[in-house]
């Protein structure tokens, strides 16, 4: 193959990517931007090390046509699908971090990693939580919180003049009123929990 055009073409054809709409999800590039690579417009591409990743083929190939397809293996590359990419968060913000998530979430979707027990069975020490903050918590949600610097899931509970409480599933320990709206991330949307206590 002589040029990016078409080994692009030829490894979308070969790992399964039949629109330039899939792979500009997978990839995090912009359609306009692999479109003109496919028209030929771009002979060069920053974008070349995204698609490759996200077709699981060789970078090296992709852009200077150099060895093979997969970089010498027999099978494809571990591929990298950005759409499932979710951001890291801690008590003190975004860590740099990102997870690959089991499936395709929006941008503004965050990922805790709970350090310590939480109180609440489903989110143990270990488990990882997806999180909306942009969604306002409604009765019995679990949410992330943080509270006095510290990272932690609660069951959230709706009071009759609209405020928060929360709770833990021990009932022998009382709700806590919510201080400030602040102090609650959102409501959790996914939780992986990666070993069971036994």
């Amino acid at each position: 193959m002589k040029t990016l055009s078409e080994r692009l073409a030829e490894a979308m054809a070969e790992t399964g990517f039949e629109s330039q709409t899939k792979l500009a999800k997978a990839s995090g590039v912009e359609q306009s931007a692999i479109s003109k690579i496919l028209a030929g417009a771009s002979k060069t591409s920053k974008h070349s090390g995204k698609l490759a990743l996200a077709m699981g083929i060789s970078a090296d190939w992709l852009i200077n046509g150099a060895g093979s397809m997969y970089g010498g293996t027999e099978s494809s590359i571990q591929k990298i699908d950005v759409s499932k990419l979710v951001k890291v968060y801690d008590e003190k913000g975004y860590t740099g971090e990102a997870i690959t998530w089991l499936a395709e979430v929006p941008d503004n979707f965050r990922a805790y990693i709970m350090k310590r027990n939480t109180g609440v069975a489903q989110a143990p020490a270990g488990s990882v939580v997806v999180v909306n903050p942009d969604q306002p918590p409604a009765t019995n949600d679990l949410v992330v919180t943080i509270v006095s610097g510290s990272v932690s899931v609660f069951r959230y509970h709706i009071s009759g003049d609209g405020g928060g409480f929360l709770s833990v599933d021990d009932p022998r320990i009382p709700l806590t009123s919510v201080r400030s709206k602040s102090d609650i991330v959102g409501p959790i949307i996914q939780v992986f929990i990666p070993e069971l206590s036994k």
